[in-house]
């Protein structure tokens, strides 16, 4: 297989490039950070066989990005999908682990099935499995064909990047992976997902119905406010930085979808500029996400939980690694000057144009309430996201854990600082890092449009620099306020409660029970108070999507595998005929797509 493909050679256009940068850029710092994060696992685990899945890992992750025909694509998406599930329970130990690699292997499966069939129909339709056909012969799909084309693109890239409802394996499968695979997986792997997408829906296609792509706007928007929700609810650091994920997939999605309805309508100087925030989003959520998913790590690796209940005070722990976390944090939130806020200004910008360009009355409604809901959804990520830092890292230690909590290894606070460094670098210089995405925008819309470069300029350092003086300003009055006056430290009036207790302060709960008590029943979240001696509250979070569809199909498979099993005989003679009819039916539908 290997031959095949260096002989049929790869994807050298700018959007394989352009994921085969964002692998390396993520990888390396990651690959620096895992030298210290894994010396918790000997003794326990097997070092070598992370580091040689680590490997694997990536380089599958780069050969999907880079293969050239659907066989080659489908070969190394399933060995991207095995390692992962192998990275996902790689503490075996841990029943738990194991419950979530079975759900993501079963969810990872699903997801390739619906692409062998997607890739099965472009058979059909092309007698080709090379991706130069597809796009050759894509004008000359029909409507119908390609409807079939993106039903299956979307539910198998969907699967695995998180869309709802097909999100379930994301918030099991990331916590229970060691952080370094958990970094990689959101940060990279749900782009591969994301890459196929855009493959398959830009240059397959061409140009989507417009009723599909505002199917996509949709469900972007769904996925991003149903996952932040579920976020804010969670106690497991690693479980909201999960669903955030998902939260971020959404807003891409329903961008990129955005995207496609401009190029349907044939507003394609809008449609370049929408895939332009399409893809820098993607790339700075890859840089801030793999950051929080390894702060999430240095945390775990320091005090041994998850659990922001059981953390608090880590800054005065392990102050350079909560300085990463900080950037990281501001970051997802679209906090100025960093590079999460020039990618999101710019998909906000995009929406409202949206609106204003679109003359059909039924899409542009469509528009408007889906750039509503992910403004929305990007308030509550920095309320979220106040909750996972402040918990995390400021206040008194919660916890025996938190207290004794000790400094991270040299290697891993340099992976955090170069993933740290980067969210800087890339909003400082978003316009130029915009100047290079549009020329992989052009080249996937087929188009040579210039940038609006004084107005995107005009607003992202506008916005920036006011921001920033502002900040330097309050900083610098302070300053010069407290040196004018000597400083006597006392200990606080405590209003006769000067005996704090560190279950005084707020908690991860305390802090979002506002929430709960809005959108408990739409997250899932339950709670059980018992009274006795002393109060004892005990809550979960099950996710409504899991218990009730998800529910209803595990209830219906069992039931079919209970009349099923009655045809269980015990012979052999009948279990060969069994394989007989199940080949004889295999070559029929074969012979049916071909």
């Amino acid at each position: 297989m290997l031959s095949t493909f260096f002989c049929n050679g790869v994807m050298n256009d700018p959007i394989s490039i352009f994921f085969a940068i964002i692998i390396f850029v993520v990888f390396a710092p990651i690959f620096i950070y895992s030298i210290g994060y894994t010396a918790e696992y000997k003794g326990k685990y097997s070092v070598k066989y992370n580091f040689m899945l680590m490997l694997l890992f990536a380089a599958s992750m780069l050969c999907v990005v880079l293969a050239r025909d659907s066989i080659t694509f489908i070969v190394f998406w399933e060995v991207m999908s095995a390692v992962s599930f192998f990275l996902v329970v790689y503490e075996y130990k841990n029943k738990e682990n194991i419950r979530s690699g079975i759900m993501y292997f079963i969810m990872t499966h699903i997801s390739g099935l619906f692409l062998m069939i997607m890739f099965a129909f472009l058979y059909k339709y092309t007698g080709s499995i090379s991706f130069d056909k597809f796009y050759q012969l894509s004008n000359d799909f029909t409507i119908s064909q390609k409807y079939i084309i993106f039903t299956f693109a979307i539910l198998g890239f969907g699967a695995k990047a998180g869309l709802i409802p097909l999100h379930i394996w994301l918030p099991k499968a990331h916590p229970s992976a060691p952080s370094n695979a958990s970094a990689l997986m959101s940060g990279v792997m749900l782009k591969v997902a994301i890459y196929g997408l855009i493959r398959v829906t830009f240059t397959f296609i061409k140009v989507l119905p417009l009723k599909a792509a505002l199917l996509l706007v949709l469900l972007g928007a769904v996925t991003a406010i149903f996952s932040v929700l579920n976020a804010l609810v969670q106690k497991d650091i690693k479980k909201l930085l999960a669903y955030s994920s998902a939260e971020n997939i959404g807003i891409i999605i329903s961008t990129l979808g955005l995207s496609l309805v401009f190029y349907n309508l044939n507003l394609n100087s809008f449609a370049n500029l929408t895939l332009i925030a399409a893809l820098f989003h993607i790339f700075n959520h890859a840089i801030f996400k793999s950051l929080l998913f390894a702060s999430a790590g240095s945390v775990l690796y320091s005090t041994g939980t998850k659990n922001m209940n059981e953390l608090g005070g880590l800054y005065k722990k392990m102050k350079f690694a909560a300085i990463c976390a900080f950037i990281g944090t501001a970051a997802i939130s679209a906090i100025p000057p960093l590079n999460g806020f020039a990618s999101e200004i710019l998909i906000f910008k995009c929406f409202i144009i949206g609106t204003a360009s679109i003359k059909g009355t039924w899409t542009a409604l469509i528009i408007i309430g889906c750039g509503i809901i992910i403004a929305l959804t990007s308030g509550v990520t920095l309320y979220a996201s106040v909750k996972s830092f402040g918990i995390t890292y400021l206040g008194a230690p919660r916890s025996e854990k938190a207290i004794n909590a000790h400094k991270i290894p040299l290697s891993m606070n340099i992976g955090l600082g170069i993933l740290a460094l980067l969210c800087i670098v890339s909003g400082v210089f978003s316009l130029f890092i915009i100047n290079l995405i549009s020329k992989v925008s052009n080249s996937i819309l087929n188009t040579n449009l210039p940038l609006m470069n004084s107005e995107i300029n005009n607003e992202i350092m506008i916005v920036s620099s006011i921001f920033v003086i502002i900040t330097a300003t309050l900083a610098l009055i302070s300053r010069m306020l407290n040196n004018k006056e000597t400083t006597v430290i006392k200990e606080t009036w405590g209003c006769g409660f000067n005996n704090v207790k560190s279950n005084m302060q707020y908690s991860a709960n305390g802090l979002s029970q506002p929430s709960t008590r809005i959108f408990g029943k739409i997250v899932g979240y339950e709670k059980e108070v018992k009274n006795g001696y002393s109060i004892l509250l005990k809550d979960k979070v099950l996710d409504n999507i899991e218990k009730y569809i998800y529910g209803l199909v595990v209830k219906v498979v069992y039931y079919i595998s209970l009349r099923v099993s009655k045809i269980h005989f015990g012979k052999i003679q009948v279990y060969v005929s069994y394989i007989f009819v199940s080949l004889l039916v295999t070559v029929l539908l074969v012979n049916m797509f071909i």
